[in-house]
């Protein structure tokens, strides 16, 4: 029972923060603080004015604070408030994907000792997850309510192919980043109405998102 609500922490999660964009937008747009997203619009476009630059240097501050641990959805988040859904989204993913590729790298080759000192935190269920580390176990371990520098300790130091790695991170972070760039890209918009049909679809990806959560931690776990 316990391995069955685990498997719905991490939707639960996205979902407060979808809620939480949801009120943040209302109360951008019903109250004096409009001005803010003025303001972030001129931001976006002064942004825009350096080009590749801009990419570039939040995709190499996301990546160092991703490996360094910092949670990456506070950044998916930001990305898409900046730079718009797709963009935000592709740059979220690049960031997170790198990011963590950097820390397994590290436990792997140089960061042995700090990767076990890391381990000690991690889970029975994660324990459990990754006890074969395939693509399918990766994705399923990346929506636990873990942090997600802690399974790129453990990834680095099982027997993971770098392969694998990739794939089944890339795969598992591209959901979550999907949905919390698209609420993220909402706080920029002008229109309310823009603004509350992204939430809302964003909602409806959660919905979808947390019904195959729930299938694959049965098949991974042997759980009903």
């Amino acid at each position: 029972m316990n391995d069955f609500k685990e498997s719905g922490a991490e939707a639960r999660r996205l979902l407060t923060l979808a809620l939480a964009v949801a009120a943040i937008v209302l109360v951008l747009h019903f109250t004096p603080l409009r001005q803010w997203i003025d303001d972030l619009q001129a931001l976006k476009q002064h942004i825009r004015d350096y080009g590749w630059a801009a990419y570039i240097v939040f995709a190499a501050g996301s990546i160092a604070a991703i490996a360094l641990g910092v949670p990456r959805l506070a950044l998916c988040a930001l990305a898409g408030a900046v730079f718009g859904f797709v963009a935000g989204a592709l740059i979220a993913l690049f960031s997170s994907l790198t990011g963590s590729w950097a820390a397994f790298l590290f436990a792997r080759w140089s960061g042995r000792t700090w990767a076990e000192s890391r381990l000690a935190g991690a889970n029975d269920t994660l324990r459990k997850v990754l006890a074969t580390p395939t693509i399918t176990t990766i994705f399923v371990a990346r929506q636990l309510p873990v942090p997600g520098v802690l399974i790129n300790v453990m990834l680095g130091v099982l027997p993971t192919s770098q392969r694998t790695f990739l794939i089944g991170t890339g795969v598992g972070y591209l959901p979550s980043t999907a949905i919390v760039a698209l609420a993220g890209s909402s706080l920029g918009k002008e229109s309310l109405a823009v603004a509350m049909a992204q939430i809302s679809l964003a909602m409806v990806g959660l919905a979808v998102f947390t019904l195959l959560l729930v299938w694959l931690h049965g098949r991974v776990l042997g759980k009903p």
